[in-house]
């Protein structure tokens, strides 16, 4: 009879009690050579036995199947050793019988053929689940004791290492315990996300997950605590932990207010666009992420505040106050005097007019297909009074003429309600630019930044506080370059021209965004 011979024992196991590698091995060896059984393997299993998810007996069950038929038996030393689940068990004994597999013992040995085995069988694999659950009872209000007494049960937390202090079991500082405090104290700022702080411990050679990141702000362990959690009938608790504390309890309760939104005198919340309108409209020219802006007091309990990098050590800062006025200054420079404005204002009209002639000529053309439409229609009506065509003929001669006149005065209907965007362009938009540094300055904080998008295509780099890099959209280029040529003196006809010229990139869709200011 060919055997696979099963040895196991896990982390609960004890040697005195019978249950050493060592032992079995030779038990079963020595079974096998009594009994003349050829050993086909043996499989040693360091593993608990509360399911069969287990490597070992993945790979037995792998070679049994792989091999059908080499196979006629498992033995092992004990029923234990087999399984400490009653359900399982069983299920898995019918698995194996359907490959003609059965699992036998040497010091419980059962004829599983016979009916009346079921019932030690059973015996067998119960007491050892009941003793397992014993243990796990037992495991779990040792630890909750142990905590309770201000112990670390489990693996040691980033920051800290496990460590045994007069036969207890604690904590102390790892080499990463001042880079888990810096953390703690960037995220109390508020001036920084959370996923900032956590790529920036990544940065600095501490890997660590998002989930365990916030695992880690939650977790009282870094004031010098721990959480008990609750068991049966007693509650949840906290603990006065061995361990020494890595930051103070006034760093770790900002740190989860912001957390959780709530940090005081930081309104996560609220609109800070009237204090920061520039706030996505700006980036960093080193490292090209957007700049974030924050406040701070000074030593004498001055607020100031800044537009910065959130990159770890990026020296780009800039005082909210000094940038402000640079994109005054900005808009005082594309500011136009009424008199060039009206001037561009009549040009555009004209040219805008000449330029919409396709839209005209094909009302003309639709109005004319109407007129035809409509005689031919009257011609009809007239050849089937004077009988010259019959009913049936006249019928379907008329629908194909009604449904013609349908559709070309829908189409007409759709040429006359079409509204140029130039039109708005010229009626609305282009009066407000007299004095758009004005009206920018008096608009709340929303109305700035729609005003900075119709404005700007792409965002702007700072240097010492000042605009330094930035780029018009499309119409504010237009604009500028119109007002140059109509300020040059030409004669009329010459000025016309050249403005046509400047209008060029001056598209539908670039007067569409641009008009967005006359919604503001």
């Amino acid at each position: 009879m060919n055997v696979i011979c099963y040895k196991r024992v896990s982390t609960d196991d004890q040697a005195d009690r019978g249950f050493s590698l060592q032992h079995q091995e030779n038990m079963l060896k020595q079974f096998c050579q009594l009994h003349n059984h050829n050993v086909v393997g043996i499989y040693t299993e360091d593993y608990s036995a509360k399911d069969f998810d287990r490597p070992e007996w993945k790979k037995i069950m792998l070679f049994i199947k792989r091999n059908r038929g080499l196979v006629n038996m498992i033995l092992c030393l004990r029923w234990d050793r087999y399984s400490r689940n009653l359900y399982d068990s069983l299920t898995m004994n019918k698995t194996l019988a359907k490959l003609g597999v059965v699992v036998t013992t040497i010091e419980q040995p059962l004829d599983l053929s016979n009916p009346d085995s079921k019932l030690l069988l059973n015996l067998y694999l119960t007491l050892p689940e009941i003793e397992n659950d014993k243990n796990s009872i037992r495991t779990t209000e040792g630890s909750r004791r142990a905590r309770i007494e201000g112990c670390w049960t489990g693996q040691a937390p980033k920051g800290y290492i496990n460590y045994r202090d007069d036969k207890k079991s604690t904590l102390r500082p790892s080499p990463d315990a001042p880079l888990i405090v810096q953390a703690f104290e960037r995220v109390a700022t508020g001036a920084y996300s959370v996923d900032q702080v956590r790529k920036w411990l990544n940065g600095q050679g501490v890997p660590i997950c998002k989930q365990v990141f916030l695992n880690t702000i939650r977790n009282p362990v870094y004031i010098g605590k721990i959480y008990v959690k609750p068991w049966k009938d007693q509650p949840s608790q906290i603990s006065i932990g061995l361990h020494p504390p890595l930051i103070s309890e006034e760093v770790f309760h900002k740190a989860n207010e912001v957390l959780d939104g709530k940090k005081r005198n930081m309104k996560f919340h609220d609109d800070k666009s009237d204090i920061y309108p520039l706030k996505g409209f700006l980036k960093c020219p080193v490292h090209g992420t957007s700049l974030t802006a924050y406040a701070c007091k000074s030593h004498t309990g001055k607020l100031h505040h800044y537009y910065l990098c959130a990159q770890d050590r990026c020296k780009q800062r800039h005082r909210v106050k000094d940038v402000h006025q640079s994109i005054e200054d900005m808009l005082s420079d594309i500011t136009i005097s009424a008199h060039t404005l009206n001037l561009y204002k009549s040009m555009l009209e004209r040219i805008f007019d000449r330029e919409d002639h396709q839209r005209k000529d094909e009302i003309t053309r639709v109005k004319g297909e109407i007129t035809k439409i409509e005689s031919r229609k009257t011609n009809l009506d007239e050849r089937f009074l004077d009988n010259e065509i019959t009913s049936q003929d006249y019928h379907s001669m008329k629908e194909k003429v009604d449904k013609d006149m349908v559709h070309l005065r829908v189409k007409l209907n759709n040429l006359m309600d079409q509204k140029s965007p130039y039109k708005t362009y010229i009626n609305k938009t282009i009066p407000m630019l007299n004095n758009i540094a004005e009206y920018y300055r008096s608009s709340n904080g929303e109305t700035k930044k729609k005003i900075l998008s119709c404005i700007f295509s792409e965002k702007i780099v700072l240097e010492k506080g000042r605009v330094a890099t930035f780029s018009f959209t499309t119409p504010v280029r237009v604009l500028i370059q119109s007002v140059k040529v109509l300020e040059e003196g030409k004669i009329k006809q010459e000025v016309e021209n050249d403005l046509l010229s400047c209008l060029a990139p001056l598209s539908v869709e670039s007067c569409n965004r641009f008009s967005q200011l006359c919604w503001i």
